[in-house]
């Protein structure tokens, strides 16, 4: 068991303590292998808690930094697409889907942790503002950059930028700062794979196209494509 603990500095904002409840009751309410379980939530004294499983195999993004293998990156990315599938499936969006968010159990499996910028798309409350950019600069659709609607689709370019570090160990892009970052999902090139990884191109080209409609547009397809 751990505690996951709204930052003190956040307390006296009531948005941000509304995005814990709601963190918690999104959260709590996928019950799948490929989601990290959540057990109970509350106050202690002024201090509101997420009570949750404690995953021992640590960080996908600890793991990139070892290395690893083609073939382990196309099961991660296909485990991913389950994870993924599976909160979709009860209307979630994640909007911050990156390797820091994705731990491992101890046999291996990956999970999906920290609904903090998750949204629920049947609700009708929203803590953000129109136009207004959340989420990881690094791992963000276009249309998040552009400060549009996320939907399942922004997730899976999240993916693609994943997968694309995980095969080839190098970061999507480069910039000097947000901005940089920003303007290079919205306008940059798609990566080109060489040597070996040039079969992975066809999935890649797909998870970070620019226009949703060109994306996959669901992650049960996208499993479909690459299960293994």
């Amino acid at each position: 068991l751990v505690l996951k603990v709204l930052d003190p500095n956040l307390r006296e904002d009531q948005s941000f303590v509304r995005r814990f409840e709601r963190e918690y009751r999104l959260a709590s309410g996928v019950h799948d292998e490929f989601v990290a379980h959540i057990y109970d939530h509350g106050f202690a004294g002024a201090r509101p808690y997420i009570a949750m499983e404690y995953l021992s195999g640590g960080t996908l993004a600890a793991r990139m930094l070892g290395g690893i293998s083609s073939l382990a990156a196309l099961r991660i990315c296909s485990q991913l697409a389950r994870a993924l599938d599976a909160i979709h499936s009860h209307g979630i969006v994640h909007r911050d889907f990156k390797p820091q968010n994705i731990l491992f159990r101890d046999n291996g499996r990956p999970v999906i942790v920290d609904f903090g910028l998750a949204k629920n798309v049947g609700a009708k409350t929203t803590f953000t503002r129109h136009g207004e950019v959340i989420a990881t600069p690094r791992y963000m659709s276009p249309e998040q950059c552009l400060g549009k609607t996320a939907d399942s689709r922004s997730d899976l370019y999240s993916l693609g930028v994943i997968f694309y570090e995980m095969l080839t160990g190098r970061k999507l892009y480069e910039a000097e700062g947000a901005a940089g970052l920003v303007y290079q999902h919205v306008h940059g090139p798609l990566p080109r794979l060489e040597g070996r990884l040039t079969g992975y191109q066809a999935i890649l080209d797909r998870l970070l196209a620019k226009d949703p409609a060109e994306r996959f547009q669901s992650a049960r397809e996208l499993f479909a494509m690459i299960a293994i």
